[in-house]
């Protein structure tokens, strides 16, 4: 492997092989890839060690390892957000209804594509990097792993857990091992059948799938021990990701854990009512949204949610002037819960 590096440095050699890609790995991401198919298709899909090179280090993995590039997003300097509070709930259905159709087309016309926007994963070349798609799964679970390890916090075997949009079931497949239950949810019918596909060939019989369509559906459900999502939340207005966490925490068991990824700042980010429903209604387009840290607090602690721990993470890019926060909450509890 030195020779064939010191070969590419003097540039005698451009090809990339599986072998360069299980290096990759290592050297990038400190660790082995999950499978041999994954390697397959990570050397059919670059065509150059510039092209490798870039397809790691611009990874949300890479970027999280090396504290996203060594700078903050923000520098502390930044105005406040302009965000209309709306709590009419005929309006904030309106807003759903719209999330609902939108997803749904998505589902039905590049479901894995629509889940994470690599080029791969368009429907005319997702049957060959599909071993990808599904590995990539896993970091989700790998850092509610980390963030449970870091608070001294675990799940108990027979934990219900509630995956907030669970597309066609990627993260599924890899929480499920975790829980004695898994209700995995999701807005969109057609992602939904796709995750039924999904998991039965996975194995994971341990799944419940729903639809939840409108708000009030999150109150049948039973009361859990985890809830997570993450990459979801980010596409509803910020009238429904408060809504949808009013809900969910009500949910919650006593000592249940809420585990998710909301946007909380975007500079020069306006959400108003009427100018929405004027511009974005019936377009179908994939939006981006966000919530301040200091509602989600909010919520939670009206919820009756301790914050457990709160870290910048790299799910929309770590751009200047962006940040994403992943949320670890627990909810107090007089005589213990549901953990260990």
């Amino acid at each position: 492997m030195i020779r064939r590096l010191m070969s590419w440095m003097s540039g005698e050699s451009r090809s990339v092989d599986e072998e360069a890609v299980i290096w990759a790995y290592r050297l990038f991401l400190d660790r082995e890839p999950e499978s041999s198919a994954v390697v397959a298709d990570t050397a059919r899909a670059i065509k150059s060690w510039d092209g490798l090179r870039r397809q790691f280090t611009t990874s949300d993995e890479f970027r999280q390892r090396v504290g996203g590039g060594g700078r903050p997003s923000l520098g502390g300097l930044e105005p406040p957000m302009r965000i209309e509070d709306v709590r009419d709930p005929s309006q904030i259905a309106r807003l759903l209804d719209h999330i609902a159709a939108t997803w749904t087309r998505f589902g039905e016309t590049e479901p894995h594509y629509s889940v994470v926007t690599d080029e791969k994963f368009r429907p005319e070349t997702i049957g060959e990097f599909r071993a990808s798609f599904d590995a990539s799964g896993r970091i989700g679970v790998d850092r509610l792993d980390a963030a449970l390890a870091r608070s001294g916090l675990s799940l108990s075997p027979e934990a219900i857990c509630v995956e907030l949009g669970c597309g066609v079931g990627r993260i599924s497949a890899w929480l499920a091992p975790r829980c004695a239950r898994l209700i995995a949810t999701d807005i969109s019918a057609s992602h939904l059948e796709l995750a039924r596909e999904h998991l039965l060939a996975q194995g994971a019989t341990n799944v419940e799938l729903r639809r939840l369509s409108r708000i009030e559906d999150i109150d049948t459900l039973p009361p859990f021990d985890l809830f997570f999502s993450v990459i979801v939340l980010q596409h509803n207005p910020p009238p429904v990701i408060r809504a949808i966490l009013e809900r969910v925490f009500s949910r919650l068991r006593d000592g249940g854990l809420a585990y998710f990824q909301v946007p909380t700042y975007r500079a020069g980010y306006v959400f108003e009512l009427d100018a929405y429903l004027h511009d974005k209604i019936g377009k179908g387009e994939m939006e981006m949204h966000v919530l301040p840290q200091r509602e989600i607090v909010r919520i939670a602690g009206e919820s009756g949610l301790d914050l457990i721990e709160i870290i910048e993470d790299p799910y929309t890019g770590m751009r200047p002037g962006e940040m994403s926060n992943t949320f670890l909450f627990r909810k107090r509890t007089s005589k213990g819960g549901r953990l260990e």
